[in-house]
């Protein structure tokens, strides 16, 4: 950072960009939270953008702290407007603290309500004096450079790396446009007297660089270390952006990724790799995990391991494809017919969303079923800074799969892949001498030609049951114990994890006793979890949907259920911490 005078430097910030979608906004949000991770910072981000490929009005915000932080504050410090919009609709998320810079293109009109510092600048106009309006986000960042003071070299070298493969001509035109944004800046708070107002704090430098990423991508990374070789999808929001990680990173580790003609054919392809003995996956979203169903039986039935990553969205049918909700979950735990118990696990946090894939793969094939991993947009699509992953914890489990070796020879003529003696049978793969045996949807007798001899059928059933009631991660929760004593805790899944924690902390310096949950396996529901509600007066359970589906499946398996109660957002928006509040002190009046 630039030598500065006075002591006054602040250590944590709200930036928030807003425009027409299209105009290079994401792109300009990368590149600023790219050098604020260099400078040491923890970051967490979210992002509102309609469902188009351009038009319609989007921004992303991304909350900045010297401290970690998995919540998107309220405030907004910095807000950058390009249209009226960005104006209009983020009144409530200023102060007098506050500093607007506007495009002066989009000839804004402010309201009374405003009371935060204005800066007016011609962007776009001086994009095309320069170059073409498009350079308009690097000016953008030269603006946000001078304001915070951001050593200017940290973003000439993101420009070269960027920029490099068109040539020295352009990476020069947008160094440029770069330093016209720091001048008209610079000018600016000297004439209004700002001085160091804004200037980021200079961190130590740590040991070690955090990673900036996205739970997508997390969860892609995830799986090819837990050994994923094949992934099988169909692009749908907000689950493509793991099918464009694995696409790129699966022919590094000789694995094979297949685009498929739809949902239904991405399941049945990782299933019948999965038969093959090949760990395979797929990720969708609520359209696409509603397509799958049959298959998700035919799993369930052939005792086939498989993960599906569901990235919920706003529903129901194509709803809001943008849109953050938690309301697959009945579908995961309930949807299909017959008696079919699946396991169904929840991250809590971009860094989970890569252990959770590990536990997911391995559990799949200790109990050879469909696991189902749930994810919600705001936790797939967003960024968050998470520390470099421990590969000491990874531990590959391939269950009862057997070896060439473990093949006895009374087996040879038929194998008794579905023997009903144990919770989990042994399971073989094609071509395994001795191994030899029927895998179908039909009802099965324990070497898997079809039957309906009704001792058999309750003698299977019971089996596919009993097993997954017993399959439970080491781990099926997060508990945060702020109080002694016990009276509220606040249970919830996926994002909602740092609003829960920064509302108890709140609620506590106003003398209320709240503890948190964060689930990260829905069902089975663990016995552990009904245990600590027991000490609970009251349980909130905290979800993003209308008909309360995480309270619903947790009640179905809790004696003292009427001690639960529901707190609810289905808006297609995030949870902030005065919401959630004001919802919690609304109840216990």
């Amino acid at each position: 950072m630039k030598e500065i005078k006075g002591d006054y430097m602040i250590n944590k910030l709200g930036w928030k960009i807003g425009g027409e979608q299209g105009e290079g906004l994401e792109s300009t949000a990368e590149i600023f939270s790219t050098a604020i991770n260099t400078l040491g910072y923890y970051m967490y981000s979210t992002r509102d953008f309609a469902s188009r490929i351009k038009g319609g009005h989007s921004n992303s915000k991304i909350c900045i702290s010297e401290e970690k932080i998995n919540v998107i504050d309220y405030k907004t410090d910095i807000l950058i407007a390009f249209d009226q919009a960005t104006l209009d609709n983020y009144i409530a998320e200023l102060d007098e603290h506050s500093i607007i810079i506007v495009d002066e293109k989009i000839k804004p009109v402010f309201s009374e309500e405003i009371k935060s510092i204005i800066a007016i600048f011609p962007i776009t106009d001086l994009a095309k004096e320069i170059s073409n309006p498009i350079i308009k986000n690097i000016i953008t960042l030269g603006i946000c450079s001078a304001l915070l003071n951001i050593e200017d070299k940290i973003f000439y070298e993101m420009i070269e790396t960027k920029f490099s493969n068109k040539g020295e001509e352009i990476v020069n035109t947008n160094i440029q446009a770069f330093d016209k944004g720091c001048e008209i800046m610079t000018t600016f708070m000297n004439e209004n007297n700002i001085g160091n107002k804004y200037y980021l704090k200079e961190l130590k430098p740590k040991e070690q660089k955090n990673m900036w990423l996205v739970g997508n991508h997390a969860a892609g990374f995830g799986a090819l270390v837990a050994g994923c070789r094949l992934y099988s999808g169909y692009p749908i929001t907000p689950a493509t952006e793991i099918m464009e990680y694995l696409f790129d990173k699966l022919p590094i580790v000789k694995g094979a990724y297949v685009q498929t003609e739809d949902e239904i054919a991405a399941l049945g392809v990782a299933i019948g790799a999965n038969f093959a003995g090949v760990r395979a996956m797929t990720a969708t979203s609520g359209p696409g995990i509603s397509l799958m169903t049959e298959f998700l039986g035919m799993g369930v039935m052939a005792e086939q391991p498989v993960v599906i990553v569901d990235v919920q969205r706003g529903g129901p049918s194509s709803g809001l494809p943008t849109k953050t909700e938690q309301s697959d979950i009945f579908h995961a735990v309930y949807g299909g017919t017959g008696d079919a118990s699946r396991i169904v696990l929840a991250p809590i946090s971009v860094e989970d969303c890569f252990y959770i894939m590990i536990d997911a793969f391995n559990m799949a094939e200790k109990y050879q079923t469909p696991v189902i991993v749930l994810m919600d947009l705001q936790l797939g699509m967003n960024k968050e800074t998470v520390p470099n992953f421990d590969f000491s914890k990874v531990k590959i489990d391939r269950g009862q799969l057997l070896k060439q070796e473990d093949i006895t020879e009374e087996d040879i003529i038929y194998f008794k892949r579905y023997a009903t003696d144990v919770l989990v049978s042994d399971r073989t793969i094609p071509g395994q001498k001795g191994g030899i045996h029927n895998a179908n949807s039909y009802e099965h007798s324990i070497v898997g030609l079809p039957s309906e001899v009704k001792r058999n059928t309750m003698r299977q059933k019971e089996k596919r049951s009993n097993k997954i009631e017993n399959a439970l991660l080491d781990k099926p929760f997060v508990l945060h114990e702020y109080n002694d004593e016990k009276d509220i805790l606040l249970v919830g899944v996926n994002a909602t994890y740092g609003v829960l924690n920064k509302a108890a902390k709140q609620l506590k310096e106003q003398g209320m006793k709240i503890d948190t949950m964060q689930i990260r396996q829905i069902y089975p529901v663990a016995q552990e979890i009904r245990d600590t509600f027991d000490k609970y007066r009251k349980i909130y359970i905290v979800e993003h949907n209308h008909n309360k589906q995480l309270r619903t499946v947790i009640a179905s398996k809790y004696h003292n259920s009427h001690k639960l109660g529901s707190l609810l957002k289905y808006d297609g928006d995030i949870y902030y911490t005065h919401q959630l509040i004001e919802q919690i002190l609304e109840e216990e009046k």
